[in-house]
């Protein structure tokens, strides 16, 4: 067995592994592939992602319901996405409204797996 980083060039053997579609996302110079080959075929995967973190998208009661506040939130948003020069970022919601609130800064892909903060000490 092999365990190396795969090649941008090579992500397109990731297609029937866990990383499929989501490779086609992936901004090479924030991903690392790692991956375990037996006998040429790739029998294990896993991807390093360096992605900026949405946390706490929020709007006080008083002012959900009018657009000035939601709006100047998603272009604030989406200006610093621009100064990141990033294209995703990654928002964790805990309820359907701050779900909702989420879409409204763009096309939004579901995770829809548990995610954990893990200390690699």
């Amino acid at each position: 067995m092999t365990t190396r980083i795969l090649p941008v060039e090579e992500w397109p053997r990731l297609d029937g592994t866990l990383l499929d579609p989501s490779w086609r996302t992936f901004e090479p110079e924030n991903v690392r592939v790692v991956v375990i080959e037996h006998e040429g075929r790739i029998v294990g995967c896993t991807a390093f992602l360096k992605v900026w973190h949405v946390e706490g998208p929020w709007v006080a009661v008083e002012h959900r319901g009018k657009a000035g506040v939601l709006r100047r939130l998603i272009r604030a948003a989406k200006a610093l996405c621009l100064d990141l020069r990033t294209r995703e970022v990654w928002m964790m919601t805990h309820t359907p409204e701050t779900a909702a609130l989420c879409r409204r800064f763009g096309s939004v892909t579901p995770l829809t797996c548990d995610h954990f903060a893990v200390m690699m000490e």
